[in-house]
């Protein structure tokens, strides 16, 4: 009897409101909806296409993080990392001028990232905590949710993956690449690795390393300004060049690396040569910008998110008696759990899938060019937080739970023939209450399949019409 009542007093509630649908957005539960409008998708886009409208998009040039680390946006790339962790395949991409503001966000030690207004965010908020000092400490809620880049505070906080991995390698033969990060260099048929006088120890033990998994011998020359450790082999120096990239400001880590299940003997031999340890921090210096962004990959491995800094001055310095242009330098710090400048819980905090960080600056930019976006199969993608993939996508099946899902319609009009010679037959609405920067937005929801519920919906909306 209660099963009844509760069932009639829902069949109610669902006839009470005339356009009252129940629709599944993207990035948004289920939810009841009360719209103004109702009718198939070609009627509604074309009353609708010329108002009221939003893209999402990022900057061209800007980083984003693919395979096998850093790659700029507007490019056709072969994969991007996304919230999972993994790597995904575009399958489409968007281009268009944009003329406004960019929202700047900067959060805790990563870099910074620009995003138009409305670009989805993946956040949650903050808790407060119990503190004894003066200062209220706050922790992330862990409610993951959507929010347009306008709309973040300095309260929120972004989301940060663990990268995926299952290779395995010599932790020896990682150990020497490592090195070779820091120190080697191709040149013609040969591979060299430059080193200090004070290194002499370091330098025999190459050539042991280098004897045992290249099977090739190595020579050690001294010179004024060091050491060198040189070995002749043309397939292993083109090898090189190819995977780690031949200049010192070009240098990358090979994706087949990056996916070791232990990265730490690699980093141990890039620290050994570009670096130092000071108490419990790690410092590594480089003039990659790609190499330092791909520390940020490693270190979410080994549960430690490091900070990076840039020093974009460039300037002419004497070496040697020799000018020698200076190009923009990067530090990585890697602070340990315990250190002083350790990766505090007011900033950062692990969970099973990733990291959670605050922000800690917005700010906002004035921009005129081109912005682009991407279309991949999770509908998320890593510049240096987690955001949702471009917003102009027709309604998709999900297999997973047998549904149609609701997308807004931002009037690309690249794809308007193609969206309606195979869309024009489902049925959309307008959603007076879910709104970017005051203007209405288009839902279109497939109420052609036989879904349970649905079609019985859309028949009662017809009788009360």
């Amino acid at each position: 009897m209660e099963s009844r009542k509760k069932r009639r007093k829902r069949s109610k509630r669902l006839t009470s409101s005339r356009y009252k649908i129940r629709v599944r957005y993207k990035y948004h539960y289920y939810r009841w909806i009360n719209t103004r409008d109702y009718g198939s998708f070609k009627d509604i886009y074309e009353k609708y296409k010329d108002k009221g409208y939003t893209f999402w998009c990022v900057p061209k040039g800007d980083p984003v993080f693919a395979n096998p680390g850093l790659e700029t946006m507007g490019e056709q790339l072969d994969s991007v990392v996304s919230y999972n962790g993994n790597y995904e395949i575009p399958t489409r991409y968007f281009e268009r001028d944009y003329a406004g503001d960019l929202v700047v966000v900067k959060p805790f030690l990563l870099p910074e990232t620009r995003l138009t207004p409305e670009h989805p965010v993946l956040f949650c908020g903050s808790t407060p905590q119990k503190s004894k000092w003066y200062d209220p400490q706050t922790r992330p809620s862990l409610k993951k949710e959507w929010k347009p880049a306008s709309e973040l505070t300095r309260d929120d906080w972004v989301f940060f993956p663990i990268f995926k991995g299952n290779r395995e390698a010599d932790p020896e033969l990682l150990y020497l690449l490592g090195l070779y990060m820091a120190e080697g260099y191709p040149t013609g048929k040969q591979v060299c690795f430059s080193l200090g006088h004070h290194e002499r120890e370091l330098a025999e033990r190459i050539c042991r390393m280098v004897a045992r998994h290249w099977n090739v011998r190595a020579t050690i020359n001294s010179h004024r300004s060091g050491l060198s450790v040189r070995l002749s082999k043309e397939s292993l120096a083109d090898f090189m060049r190819k995977e780690f990239g031949s200049r010192a400001f070009n240098k990358k880590i090979p994706s087949w690396i990056l996916e070791q299940r232990n990265p730490r003997p690699f980093l141990d031999g890039w620290i050994q040569g570009d670096g130092f340890r000071q108490g419990n921090t790690w410092r590594l210096h480089t003039s990659s910008r790609t190499a330092a962004y791909q520390a940020l990959l490693i270190g979410s491995r080994l549960g430690i998110i490091p900070a990076i800094y840039s020093d974009d001055r460039e300037g002419r310095h004497l070496i040697e008696g020799r000018r020698v242009n200076a190009k923009p330098s990067y530090e990585v710090r890697f602070h340990l759990e315990g250190s002083k400048y350790s990766n505090k819980e007011s900033h950062v905090v692990r969970t099973r899938n990733g990291y959670w960080i605050r922000i800690k600056e917005i700010q906002r930019e004035k921009f005129s060019g081109k912005v682009c976006n991407m279309e991949t199969p999770s509908n998320t993608y890593l510049l240096s937080f987690i955001v949702h993939n471009c917003a102009d996508l027709p309604p998709e099946f999900s297999n997973q739970d047998g549904t149609w899902t609701g997308y807004r319609l931002d009037g690309d009009k690249t794809h308007t023939a193609s969206t309606l010679k195979r869309y024009g037959r489902h049925k959309s609405w307008i959603d007076p209450q879910y709104k970017f920067e005051g203007k209405p937005v288009i839902l279109v929801y497939n109420a052609a399949c036989l879904q349970k519920g649905i079609p019985i919906i859309l028949r009662k909306a017809r009788k009360q019409r």
